[in-house]
């Protein structure tokens, strides 16, 4: 698990290199802009990962195609992920079905159906968010980790890192004339405010790790990232255009099933994601049989 340490230390070096220089970067921003320190804060982090990520792929010889997850001819890449996009719309009608049907989620007071912007929003984002997220966690993680721990840890350890920064959080509203240095290790600390109460969002956690189970046994499977593009791409569209035209009823008996991380992936997610992923690993194994 050396190079998950790698990674997982450099995501973490670059949020405490963030923090120490939060104060001036925000002090020159702020001569044209005013923005909030938890902003220029998580904006520097995220630069230096992806300086930091760029050095690491190259000393662990991760820069080609294949490691990256697109070793694939072109035409069998955009058949992939066109696949993986059609079932990914498969795996969320029916938990989208349930939610609805159960009047779990209800259409927003005052939602003006427009329903093209909507679903066209959601697209755009579901596939900006597949792209960088599975480039990093079925791509290049998943290879790191396999290639020095073994197929079982790449499906494991990188889901769980996936599902966990899914909750991380760090606002910070200061007036300006009293941001100073400390403000950037509070929103650091703010990051993990809310794993003091893990059971809070366990049920969320779990179902988010076993979606990531299910992108890595498609990696596994196809030796590629396409169809986890594809996947990844229609489940963050649907709860895109869900979370935007309807919002969870507060009257409703089976609230439970959705928890309270986006109203969406709950218990209810996580028992349709285990069921699908068996029945993938099960057929992967048949068909390899």
């Amino acid at each position: 698990m050396r190079a998950f340490a790698l990674f997982v230390a450099l995501l973490a070096g670059s949020l405490l290199v963030a923090a120490v220089f939060t104060y001036p970067a925000w002090w020159l921003v702020s001569l044209v802009s005013i923005e909030p320190v938890h902003r220029v804060m998580h904006r520097i982090a995220m630069l230096l990962a992806l300086i930091g990520l760029v050095v690491l792929t190259r000393r662990l010889g991760l820069t080609d195609k294949e490691s990256l997850g697109y070793g694939l001819p072109r035409r069998d890449f955009l058949r992939q992920m066109g696949i993986g996009f059609v079932c990914g719309i498969g795996l969320m009608l029916p938990l989208t079905a349930l939610l609805l049907g159960l009047d779990i989620r209800e259409v927003k007071p005052g939602f003006d159906g427009a329903w093209l912007g909507v679903i066209a929003g959601g697209l755009l984002t579901g596939v900006t968010v597949a792209f960088i997220e599975e480039t990093f966690f079925r791509g290049v993680l998943f290879t790191a980790v396999s290639r020095t721990s073994g197929a079982a840890a790449a499906v494991i350890a990188p889901s769980l890192l996936y599902a966990s920064l899914h909750f991380l959080g760090g606002k910070l509203r200061v007036p300006p004339e009293d941001v100073s240095w400390e403000h950037g290790f509070e929103v650091l600390s703010k990051l993990f405010e809310r794993y003091v109460q893990p059971l809070t969002f366990a049920d969320s956690f779990v179902a988010l790790a076993m979606l990531g189970v299910l992108f890595a046994l498609v990696r596994l499977r196809t030796g590629a990232i396409a169809g986890c593009i594809g996947l990844h791409a229609a489940g963050v569209a649907f709860i895109a255009v869900l979370r935007e035209a309807t919002r969870v009823n507060p009257d409703s008996q089976f609230e439970v099933l959705v928890g309270s991380y986006d109203g969406v992936i709950g218990w209810a997610a996580l028992v349709w994601f285990t069921v699908i992923a068996a029945a993938f690993a099960a057929l992967s194994r048949r068909r390899a049989n």
